[in-house]
């Protein structure tokens, strides 16, 4: 995995931007390593995202400029405990939380089959075109699966955390709920449909089952344009088709405070998503699109080279579900 910067570092100011490379560390890990090396404060590091422990991973730290060369002193040290510094410039300020366009990843598929691999290369396509939904993996909630069900703590890092993990729960049922939705759209006729979403008319459900999406968009629903851009509410038909061109993503309420709700139909199905929390709200991409897909099989091996890009926030655990079409990872 390689982190790929929102922005290009500028070589000049005060903080050191350090390119790493660590394995069998988590992020945080590191960070305490590097911290107790340089004698440095982990609060004066800034990162982008959080990387798996699992996954050798390449990614972006800054730190004060003069905690820089006491590193570089230490890099057999670092080496030896699975962290390499691959680069060092420098930027006028630090590394915020989220500062990244998203992640490279490339992984081998081990025991493949010419079935399985075939079957690949035909979903990738469609995943590639069409999306995917932008579930939160289950890594971000603990071991258990459940960390959002720990009592409250005197901590207000760990309190913040579960709260966030809490807002993650939700949004996870929420897209549920759609993508059943969606399903039953492509699969059965609208009187069928009614006995379960009964508030939405015959008319409407049909209306629903015309968009050539599988993601149906509701009146209401929050769009926002892709890859970045502007929260807008969707009132304008011609929006299906703006999905399908991959400039704008429906997307769904990470409940909390000052954050935009859906309205009208769409408002319905966010409805019970809608918890009062003292964390501040956001909305998150329904559906992501990954780039830069790269699949080469090679059968004398039963092996192939799995290779793509997604956007920040997105968990390549689900995009691998999505490819091999069954669950993969559970608690």
């Amino acid at each position: 995995m390689q982190e790929e910067p929102l922005y290009p570092f500028s070589g000049q100011g005060d903080h050191a931007i350090l390119k790493v490379r660590k394995k069998d560390l988590s992020t945080l890990e590191m960070l305490s390593l590097l911290a107790g090396v340089s004698g440095a404060k982990i609060k004066e590091f800034g990162y982008a995202g959080l990387k798996d422990k699992q996954a050798m991973s390449i990614q972006y730290l800054s730190l004060p400029k003069r905690y820089a060369c006491i590193l570089e002193k230490h890099a057999s040290t670092l080496l030896d405990r699975g962290v390499k510094i691959l680069d060092i410039t420098a930027h006028n300020h630090k590394i915020r939380l989220g500062h990244l366009k998203g992640n490279f990843f490339s992984m081998r598929l081990k025991k493949l089959s010419p079935l399985d691999a075939k079957k690949i290369e035909q979903i990738l396509p469609f995943l590639k075109t069409y999306g995917f939904p932008n579930y939160f993996g289950l890594q971000r909630f603990g071991k258990s699966g459940d960390n959002f069900k720990q009592p409250a703590t005197r901590s207000k890092k760990l309190q913040a955390f579960f709260l966030s993990s809490y807002q993650s729960h939700l949004f996870n049922h929420w897209l549920s709920m759609r993508m059943h939705l969606n399903t039953l759209l492509r699969h059965f006729n609208p009187k069928e449909i009614q006995a379960t979403f009964n508030f939405l008319s015959l008319e409407q459900l049909k209306s629903l089952g015309d968009q050539e999406h599988y993601f149906k968009l509701l009146p209401g629903d929050i769009l926002c344009h892709y890859p970045f851009g502007k929260y807008f509410t969707h009132c304008d038909l011609a929006n299906s088709k703006r999905l399908l061109t991959k400039q704008i993503v429906p997307t769904g309420l990470l409940t909390g405070q000052k954050v935009p709700h859906a309205q009208e139909l769409a408002h319905v199905l966010e409805q019970p998503y809608i918890h009062t929390l003292k964390a501040r709200g956001d909305r998150r991409f329904a559906l992501v699109f990954p780039d830069a897909l790269e699949f080469v099989y090679l059968p004398k091996e039963a092996q192939a080279q799995l290779c793509f890009f997604l956007p920040k926030g997105t968990y390549a655990t689900i995009f691998l579900e999505e490819v091999a079409g069954q669950t993969l990872f559970e608690a």
